[in-house]
C-alpha cells in the first residue's frame, strides 16, 4: 500500500470519529467531569503515551529554537479553548450535531493555509467553503432557525481547532512530529489546570471508576489520530485539505451513534447535513 498524505489522513478519520464517540460516553449525562476536566486528564495521558513511544523507539530531541516553547503556549490555549467548547457541547447535543457545526474548522484552515503557507488556491476551495456553511444552517433548522448555546459550544470549538490545525504545520515541519505530540499534549494539560485548577481537582475527588474504560478509549484513539495526522502534515499533506476530510468523520460518527449509543432522533436530517458538508469538504479536497 502506497503510504500518502490522503491514506494517513483516512485513517486518523477513523481513529478521531472513535474518540469523539468515546468523549460522548464520558461526558454524557450526569457525568461528574466537565470538558475542562476532561481536557486535563485526556491530554495528559496522551502526553504520557507519546512519551513512552518517543522513549521506546529510541527517538531523540530534535534540535529546538530557543523560542520553541513560547511559541508553544497560545497553540496550547488555543487547543484548550476548542475542546473545552467543543467537548462542552457533548453535554446535550449528540455528536453528529457536534461534528457539523464544527466542519467550520475546514472554512479557516483553508483560509489560514493559503495566507500563511501558500497552499493552492482556486474559486472552488471557497464554494466548498460556503457549502459546509449550508450545512451548518442545515442542521440548526428545525420550524425555524433555532441556535442555542451548545451549538454555540461547538461552532466556536470549531473556530478555534481551525486556528490551531493551521497553526500544527508550522511546528510539525520545523521540529519532530513525534517530539512535537509530546509537547503539544502536556501544554494542553497544563492550561487545562492553570485556567481551572480548583474546579479540576474538586471534580477529580467525584471521579467515578466506570469513566475509565471511555476515558483510556478516547486517549488510545486521539494519540493515534494525532500520530497519522502529523505524519501526514510531514509528508506535504496541506493542512486545509486534511481538516475537510477529517470533517467528513460525520458519516462514521452517525453510524457509531446508531449503533453503540442508540441514538437516532433527527438521523434523516443529521445524514443530509452530513451529505452536503461531505460534498463541500469533497470540493475543497479536489480542488488545485
Amino acid at each position: 500500500m502506497i503510504i500518502n498524505w490522503f491514506t494517513l489522513t483516512i485513517i486518523g478519520l477513523i481513529s478521531v470519529a472513535l474518540a469523539d464517540v468515546s468523549q460522548k460516553v464520558t461526558l454524557k449525562g450526569e457525568s461528574p467531569l466537565s470538558s475542562i476536566t476532561n481536557n486535563f486528564l485526556v491530554w495528559n495521558s496522551i502526553g504520557i503515551l507519546s512519551l513512552i513511544y518517543f522513549i521506546g523507539f529510541g527517538f531523540s530531541v530534535p534540535v529546538l529554537s530557543n523560542d520553541f516553547f513560547i511559541k508553544l503556549i497560545p497553540l496550547a490555549i488555543l487547543y484548550f479553548l476548542g475542546g473545552s467548547f467543543y467537548y462542552q457541547s457533548f453535554k446535550s447535543n449528540s455528536v453528529s450535531i457536534s461534528a457539523v457545526l464544527a466542519t467550520i474548522s475546514s472554512v479557516i484552515t483553508t483560509i489560514l493555509g493559503i495566507v500563511f503557507f501558500n497552499e493552492s488556491t482556486n474559486i472552488y476551495k471557497f464554494i466548498g467553503a460556503f457549502i459546509v456553511f449550508l450545512a451548518i444552517i442545515i442542521v440548526n433548522f428545525q420550524k425555524k432557525l433555532q441556535f442555542d448555546r451548545y451549538n454555540l459550544y461547538a461552532l466556536l470549538g470549531g473556530l478555534f481547532y481551525g486556528v490551531a490545525y493551521t497553526t500544527d504545520k508550522y511546528f510539525v515541519i520545523s521540529t519532530s512530529p513525534d517530539f512535537y505530540q509530546i509537547a503539544l499534549c502536556f501544554g494542553v494539560g497544563m492550561a487545562s489546570f492553570i485556567f481551572r485548577p480548583k474546579q479540576i481537582i474538586s471534580e477529580l475527588k467525584l471521579f467515578q471508576n466506570k469513566l475509565i474504560p471511555s476515558i483510556v478509549s478516547s486517549v488510545i484513539f486521539f494519540f493515534l489520530y494525532q500520530k497519522f495526522l502529523f505524519w501526514a502534515i510531514s509528508i506535504g499533506g496541506e493542512v486545509g485539505r486534511i481538516d475537510v476530510l477529517n470533517n467528513t468523520t460525520i458519516f462514521v460518527v452517525i453510524l457509531l451513534e446508531v449503533f453503540l449509543l442508540k441514538e437516532r432522533k433527527d438521523i434523516k436530517k443529521k445524514l443530509f447535513a452530513a451529505v452536503i458538508a461531505t460534498i463541500g469538504a469533497t470540493i475543497l479536497v479536489l480542488a488545485r
